[in-house]
């Protein structure tokens, strides 16, 4: 199983000219040399690079500012190149636009005024999906929806009353005005009433439709970006771990898949789940789960493409004997206990990417990505670990947001964005830390 702690952050991003994958050695540089190094070399045409030390790569990030525009809260959005975030300075949501290499994203206002205050001491949750036109999210007790092409903005209520919360929202079919949500009902000193419903927009209301389930009671509402997801939209169905098993629906009734249908026939072999997800379009899904006495997380692979689903070892995939190595990049953390969190695929499915935590330091996550495969009944499946690229740690975290056309990976701190191009990896030059340095 995987034993992972945090990943120390010595990676390397350079700009030049041109593209290659010639390996090249170069010698150790301080973190002010590879900044200078990226600023001196400028230009449109950029060459990213890849730093190998001791046998591991490391894929640093462009870091940037927005201007005076807030960061806090960041957000994919249906516009190319692109991430949303909620502007105090404005009271709007604004579009942060990319360009060239390391420039600041040019900032477009969305939506204005449709609160007194769009950005506040709320409880925010982003919905990871969003319809051709609109963005949707929670906050505290009521639901904000957002045409971003329009400027059209409003609040949505859901017949929440002081004390309850909202804790998600989720597009579950646009067409149909169909949403899923999770509400939290004020039980007084017992906690929070947990309870996950698709719910119908009317008016500008969120009233509940069919189905609904409860969830487990809600302890501790965190103010954080979410470290795990036990529901998500997928295809326009609704996956959600609840006691021990995984229910699929269409929102009015249940609806087969084979990922829940394989999890619930071999779920006795996991422990307390943590995280699920599924791929955008390849027949496999990944589950985070908390294994052992001392709590350490663990990630399994599971598959549905094998041709004799009797054979078990071909659906679940243990991903610890291929990621073990990981470990020597940061034992210097010297941690008893490991997290993984924040997992999530790229829009275009070629990309996985997932935070490894030491302890209990859950905004100080060390990100790492794996490439997607097309398959194969190697260990690992669609996972190609072996070509895992360490991202480094971001300090701080605040929020994450995926771009797409290019896919794109952001991580905000509330002051700065960090943006990985994933794609351009495997176009990468490669430096290569000499013996010598790694002795040091």
């Amino acid at each position: 199983m995987i034993r992972i702690a945090a990943l120390c952050a010595c990676a390397c991003l350079f700009i030049g000219c041109g593209h290659t994958n010639k390996q090249q050695s170069v010698s150790g540089m301080s973190e002010d040399n590879q900044q200078n190094a990226n600023a001196a070399s400028g230009g449109s045409d950029a060459t990213y690079y890849i730093f190998v030390r001791d046998g591991r790569k490391h894929f640093a990030p462009q870091m940037t500012a927005a201007g005076e525009t807030t960061l806090q809260w960041i957000f994919p959005v249906p516009e190319s190149n692109t991430v949303g975030t909620l502007d105090g300075h404005s009271n709007g949501i604004v579009l942060l636009k990319f360009g060239g290499f390391m420039a600041e994203p040019e900032s477009k206002a969305a939506a204005k005024d449709f609160s007194k205050e769009v950005y506040g001491p709320f409880d925010y949750r982003f919905s990871p999906n969003f319809s051709d036109n609109a963005v949707v999210y929670s906050k505290t007790r009521i639901a904000v929806i957002a045409n971003v092409k329009t400027g059209e903005a409003f609040h949505a209520n859901c017949g929440l009353s002081l004390g309850d919360y909202l804790l998600g929202i989720r597009f579950l079919d646009p067409q149909k005005n169909l949403f899923a949500i999770v509400k939290a009902i004020d039980e007084g000193n017992n906690g929070w009433e947990t309870y996950l419903h698709t719910a119908k927009l009317e008016d500008q209301k969120l009233v509940d439709a069919e189905w609904s389930m409860k969830l487990e009671p809600t302890r501790r509402i965190s103010p954080d970006f979410p470290l795990y997801n036990t529901w998500f939209v997928h295809d326009k169905k609704l996956f959600v771990y609840n006691g021990g098993q995984i229910v699929c629906t269409d929102g009015g009734k249940t609806a087969a898949h084979p990922f829940p249908e394989t999890f619930n026939a071999n779920s006795k072999r996991f422990g307390t789940v943590k995280d699920i997800a599924i791929h955008p379009n390849l027949p496999f899904g990944v589950i985070i789960y908390e294994n052992g006495p001392e709590k350490t997380h663990d990630i399994i692979v599971l598959r549905w493409d094998a041709a004799d689903p009797k054979k078990k070892g071909e659906q679940i995939i243990s991903l610890g004997e291929e990621l073990e190595p990981l470990k020597d990049v940061f034992d210097m953390l010297s941690t008893d206990r490991m997290a993984l969190a924040y997992q999530s695929f790229s829009p275009d499915g070629k990309w996985y990417v997932v935070g490894c935590i030491a302890g209990h330091e859950f905004k100080k996550p060390y990100f790492i990505a794996v490439p997607v495969v097309s398959g194969g009944k190697e260990r690992g499946g669609f996972l190609d670990v072996r070509n895992t690229a360490i991202l480094g740690q971001v300090k701080n975290m605040a929020s994450i947001a995926w771009t797409y056309e290019p896919t794109s990976y952001i991580v905000s701190d509330g002051e700065l964005l960090r943006k990985w191009d994933l794609n351009e990896l495997p176009d990468a030059r490669v430096f290569v830390a000499p013996v010598e340095d790694i002795e040091e």
